[in-house]
């Protein structure tokens, strides 16, 4: 791999975020060090609430980035305001704002329909999390990106640690997310019943924090028999939920790439993924079904993979092309192109 005679600073707030681009940018800079590559430097500050942030990414971190002599910044996740003078790169995880505007709140849906390609505009290079993403961003922004695909570690937890904090006994399948409307959980919710109705002894975890969406979706989340909500994990309690789950059900409409099929491959543990073009692009060779949007589709799917045999060590193998260096190696191929 070309090395490059740069100083890269790597804007890492959002790596105390436990949400995918938290995970996304603790899991890069991991591969960064586990590849050898120095010459990316991670920095971030530490913020108590919404105001110091602002303050911190609009004003302190420019002037740092800049005092520090910088040649590249990278934005992992769209998050701070470009310092002037210095070329940066930014990570597009996917265009959901754009393509479906209704799944947002009217506030943030203008924000980032603002924001976003303001910042995509003035990229020395974007990088995206699929070719899907990469086909939405020249759709919407007619902006080239530069694709790279996520990555996850080999899961070899037990499920001890999770049973134990969370109290769950028996037979579970997960489902993990920010609890959102294109995540679908809605409809999982309401197709509940009619796999419980087949597996009365089984208990459906959702684990994920709560975003936004219609307030029957939440009251569902904590009403609904056989349904334990356990809200945003820890990152170790996640591997453990994995490790001894039956099945992760994942029926999102729409996605950048979908960590959690890639963390449900890693742990040798079956998934079941949602009609998403970017999830049936990385996981539709390995996944044991492809639900559509209904209740009744996912149920039938999730009854279906149930059923299915699989092999834990096809799975694992299948997570392995996915690593942390080989995340940060392509990362850093794509800095390249601010530099040519």
């Amino acid at each position: 791999m070309r090395r490059y005679d740069r100083r890269i600073a790597l804007y890492a707030s959002s790596s105390a975020n436990r949400g995918g681009t938290g995970v996304y940018t603790r899991r890069l800079i991991n591969g960064f060090r586990e590849a050898g590559i120095t010459s990316v430097i991670p920095f971030s500050s530490d913020c108590s609430n919404v105001a110091e942030k602002l303050i911190s990414e609009h004003f302190t971190i420019p002037r740092l980035v800049k005092r520090g002599g910088f040649d590249l910044l990278h934005l992992p996740a769209f998050g701070g305001k470009p310092p002037k003078g210095i070329s940066y790169a930014v990570t597009v995880h996917d265009m959901a704002f754009m393509a479906r505007r209704d799944w947002f709140p009217p506030l943030r849906s203008l924000y980032y329909r603002l924001h976003f390609p303001r910042v995509a505009g003035g990229a020395a290079v974007i990088i995206a999390d699929s070719d899907f993403t990469v086909s939405e961003i020249r759709k919407y922004l007619d902006l080239p990106a530069y694709r790279v695909y996520l990555s996850a570690p080999e899961n070899n937890s037990d499920d001890t640690l999770f049973r134990r904090t969370y109290g769950v006994d028996g037979k579970y399948i997960l489902s993990t997310s920010t609890i959102e409307p294109r995540k679908n959980t809605g409809s999982l919710l309401k197709a509940w019943p009619l796999i419980k109705r087949e597996h009365p002894d089984m208990t459906l975890v959702v684990a994920g924090r709560w975003g936004w969406g219609q307030k029957e979706t939440k009251h569902a989340l904590v009403n609904t028999p056989g349904v334990k909500w356990v809200g945003s994990i820890p990152d170790d309690q996640l591997m453990s939920a994995f490790a001894g789950t039956l099945l992760l059900v994942y029926p999102s409409l729409y996605e950048g790439f979908g960590l959690p099929p890639l963390e449900s491959a890693a742990s040798g543990v079956p998934f079941v993924i949602g009609p998403s073009e970017a999830l049936y692009e990385v996981f539709g060779s390995v996944a044991a079904a492809i639900t559509g949007e209904t209740p009744d589709s996912i149920a039938g799917a999730v009854l279906n993979a149930l059923k299915t045999p699989f092999d834990p060590g096809d799975l694992r193998k299948f997570a392995r092309e996915f690593k942390d260096t080989t995340m940060a190696e392509n990362t850093y191929a794509a800095y390249g192109r601010a530099f040519s």
